[in-house]
Order: structure tokens, then sequence, then C-alpha cells
């Protein structure tokens, strides 16, 4: 079992400049792609749902795309186009 733990550290290593971490509030990691990110603001434009949401609302910043978010969704934008 150890041999394969750690290939999959190795793994996650190597594979870590095609991903970017979310941080959540209890300390988990959870790793997406750069064009997830871009798919959610997206998603919040047109006032659908992404997979991301749920993490990024749970984000206590008020900046960067958390906050952006926040506003898209607070503001009815994308709702009706506007």
């Amino acid at each position: 079992m150890g041999l394969i733990n750690e290939r999959l550290r190795k793994l996650e290593q190597e594979a870590g400049g095609l991903y970017q971490t979310l941080t959540l509030r209890d300390g988990t990691k959870l790793m997406y792609e750069p064009e997830e990110m871009l798919d959610a603001i997206f998603a919040a434009l047109d006032g659908e749902d992404h997979p991301l949401m749920p993490y990024i609302r749970s984000m206590d910043t008020p900046e960067g795309i958390p906050g952006l978010v926040r506003t898209l969704e607070s503001s009815g934008e994308g709702e009706d186009g506007t």
C-alpha cells in the first residue's frame, strides 16, 4: 500500500502546475483547473449553478472571485440579461 500512496503523491506533485487549489474554511483543499473557475463565473453571470459554486460561496473573503460571485448573485445580474 505504501508504494501506491507514494506514487499517488508523486503524480499529484507533477500535476500541480495544471491545477489551482481552493482552500476551504475547514482546511480542506480542493484542486480545480483554471477553466473550471472561469466556467463558474460564467454560470454566475447567467444565474446558473456550477459544481464549484458552493465552495466559492463558503469562502469568507470579499475580494477576488468569491467577492465577484457574491456581487453578481446579490445584484441579480445575469437573471434577466441586464
